[in-house]
């Protein structure tokens, strides 16, 4: 966190207003990071933005001089820098529901999960459409306990389409950030997808959907009586084993390369 110190005058005197700005991503508050999402999507008013960030008064912030409001920018810089990433969701629970985010980093999180969640993410940033965005939490928040079920995604929505829509729109926004938390953690994956996305020739929106589900199809490949099994399998140990085999290819293409040479 981030000490801010602000002198302003009253009649014949001087006082200082206090507060605290975070400096990463696991320092925000939930009400901060609703804030952000907020002003992400260009809702939230900037100098609100600030307030909420900083604990210092609106009013306050709307009479610094703009070098101030600058250096008070720049503390919070962490928040436009590029390739953003965080591993954690900063909305643990919904609220009204007992539904509960993923544990930190994704771990436990199954690879149907996975396809699924991915999906309604892919739909929800295509069009904006609601119905996508509520399946698309419906999909990653469960109930303690609950293992993942694709039967219950549509009652599941059902619930959240009363939640506030700056609660939702958050929780997306944190996703994204996780995905390109993920994306580093297993760059070769990633990249290979969105080649073999830019080689087919079938509309975006549609490959984006159907990327991950390919993926599954071909590790379930004829053992379709165990396809269950696959599905509820970690996300990591998916994605693990699928960097392993990328660079088993690689190698064996490297290897039949030099044998042609020869």
């Amino acid at each position: 966190m981030i000490d801010i110190a602000i002198e302003y005058p009253i009649l014949f005197f001087k006082r200082t207003a206090t507060g605290k700005a975070p400096s990463a991503w696991g320092e925000l508050t939930q009400q901060q990071f609703i804030a952000i999402s907020r002003t992400v999507n260009g809702i939230e008013p900037d100098f609100r933005f600030l307030s909420i960030l900083t604990g210092i008064d609106q009013n306050l912030l709307k009479k610094l001089p703009q070098f101030d409001l600058f250096k008070l920018s720049e503390a919070i810089d962490f928040i436009g820098r590029a390739g953003n990433s965080y591993s954690e969701f900063l909305i643990p629970k919904i609220p009204g529901t007992d539904f509960v985010a993923p544990k930190p980093k994704l771990a436990r999180l199954t690879f149907g999960q996975f396809i699924y969640t991915e999906s309604y993410y892919n739909d929800w940033l295509s069009g904006k459409d609601e119905t996508a965005l509520n399946k698309f939490i419906a999909s990653l928040y469960l109930n303690p306990n609950e293992k993942f079920k694709s039967e219950t995604i549509g009652n599941k929505a059902e619930k959240i389409k009363s939640v506030k829509m700056d609660i939702r729109q958050a929780i997306a926004f944190n996703y994204g950030l996780i995905m390109i938390w993920l994306q580093k953690c297993y760059p070769l994956i990633f990249q290979e997808n969105v080649e073999e996305k830019n080689a087919s020739s079938s509309p975006e929106g549609q490959v984006k959907q159907s990327q991950w589900l390919k993926t599954f199809e071909s590790l379930v490949g004829d053992d379709l009586i165990n396809q269950d099994r696959y599905a509820e399998l970690s996300v990591h140990a998916v994605l693990r084993y699928l960097t392993n085999k990328y660079k088993e290819r690689v190698h064996e293409t490297l290897l039949n390369l030099r044998a042609n040479s020869v």
